[in-house]
């Protein structure tokens, strides 16, 4: 490890153990989404000292992401967002490497791109993209960390490989079922097109991702797994609790 990477975690090595920070340094980890959820999830996982990381996002940035993603401003307007939070990444840690796909994740592509991975954190918009994604995580036998916003409120679990699946906890009419148009269209149909939120709900529920995601590689206690579901209104306190299904 270098110099700046040992200054960088002097704060946490209380923390985690050496071996620890080594696992987290070393793990390769995918986040689906540099958005309002992923961009934060992946600089918070580079400034934790994770250093294998594989980025997905087809889009560029535009102005209404201004009030929520990391990476948003008047320079990367219009600029394609893996690349941008690439660049930005190495401007903290110039040795993290990263494995950027500029591309929609399908049937076709996601078993490639996935591939080599431990766990998968989602930052996507969309239920069909969930779907698909969690069910690759479990094919895959990756660790798949979940987390969708909504205004102020959000929620979060985690599924592992031998635990209730994604479609189960929610109970979608997809479970088992090949998921041609007439299922995506299902899917899809489940999720509103312009979602409203504030900025810093998906910025919270980022910070809570990782956290979850160092609490699996570590073997922590108390891991949000489903099928337990964390729900959390950001303006109403009493409304944090957690629900096992």
């Amino acid at each position: 490890m270098t110099d700046l990477y040992n200054n960088m975690i002097s704060r946490q090595v209380e923390v985690f153990t050496p071996e620890e920070q080594e696992t987290l340094r070393t793990t390769p980890i995918v986040v689906i989404g540099c958005g309002g959820l992923g961009g934060t999830i992946i600089e918070q996982l580079v400034r934790s000292g994770f250093e294998q990381l594989t980025i997905i996002d087809q889009d560029v940035f535009d102005q209404t992401n201004l009030n929520r993603q990391v990476r948003s401003n008047v320079d990367t307007i219009g600029k394609s967002k893996v690349v941008v939070t690439n660049d930005a990444m190495k401007k903290i840690n110039p040795n993290v490497n990263i494995t950027f796909h500029d591309l929609t994740v399908s049937q076709d592509n996601i078993s490639e791109v996935f591939k080599g991975n431990k766990v998968l954190i989602d930052a996507v918009d969309n239920v069909y993209t969930r779907v698909l994604i969690s069910r690759e995580a479990r094919k895959q036998d990756m660790t798949f960390v979940h987390a969708a916003v909504d205004k102020t409120m959000g929620q979060l679990a985690v599924f592992e490989p031998d635990s209730i699946s994604y479609e189960e906890l929610f109970n979608l009419k997809s479970v088992g079922k090949e998921l041609d148009d007439g299922v995506k269209e299902y899917l899809l149909s489940l999720s509103v097109k312009k979602p409203q939120v504030l900025g810093i709900t998906p910025a919270i529920f980022a910070s809570l991702q990782v956290g979850e995601t160092i609490k699996c590689i570590l073997g922590r206690d108390d891991v949000i797994l489903a099928p337990k579901l964390l729900l959390w209104d950001i303006f109403d306190t009493s409304s944090f609790r957690l629900i096992d299904f």
